[in-house]
């Protein structure tokens, strides 16, 4: 992974991997976003429903997005973009903040680009940006249990499941098992 700018305390810089350039959204990626946030298999697993319309993502982003991450005092995360295109596919973020130096990572990928390992790239670039820029003592992720993707992407880079917490409601409100996976940045070091 090579760091491509500095980071100023708020927006993430950005990153470049074998295969990604992951990069601050910008509201000309609205239209992007919304190829894959409109999608029931992207949201639901993700454990919200589809963003309705390009006005809904509009405002979302413009509206909410930024306030959100103030309020929990987190960094704002990453767009996802294949080298040689500067479209967005996906994004991956420190989505919650469980301790000031624990936080957990959601993520989200176009169908179009799921099993090609570009989100286990991409959340490999973010922890590490987690554990070098932002000194944190450890990270999380968690998923629905019927989400095997999401559960093969923490388990390649290292997650140890520590929790399963039974009968939850997923999106759409069906019961299931939300899964807690941890790695403590001494783990992430003897990799």
């Amino acid at each position: 992974m090579q760091i491509l700018e500095d980071y100023d305390g708020k927006a993430l810089p950005k990153l470049e991997t074998d295969r990604l350039i992951l990069r601050q959204r910008t509201v000309e990626d609205v239209p992007a976003m919304f190829d894959y946030a409109r999608l029931e298999e992207v949201t639901y697993p993700a454990g919200f429903p589809p963003i309705a319309s390009l006005e809904d993502e509009y405002d979302y982003f413009e509206n909410h997005y930024y306030q959100n991450l103030k309020k929990a005092n987190l960094p704002s995360g990453y767009g996802i973009a294949v080298k040689g295109s500067d479209r967005i596919i996906g994004s991956c973020d420190f989505n919650h903040r469980h301790e000031d130096d624990v936080f957990e990572i959601g993520y989200l990928l176009h169908p179009d680009y799921w099993g090609q390992g570009y989100m286990t790239e991409a959340v490999a670039a973010l922890i590490e940006v987690g554990f070098t820029i932002l000194n944190l003592h450890k990270l999380e992720i968690r998923c629905y249990d019927h989400n095997k993707a999401s559960q093969r992407v923490a388990e390649k880079l290292g997650f140890t499941l520590e929790a399963t917490i039974r009968n939850r409601k997923d999106g759409q409100g069906n019961r299931c098992s939300e899964l807690a996976y941890g790695l403590l940045k001494s783990e992430w070091e003897k990799q």
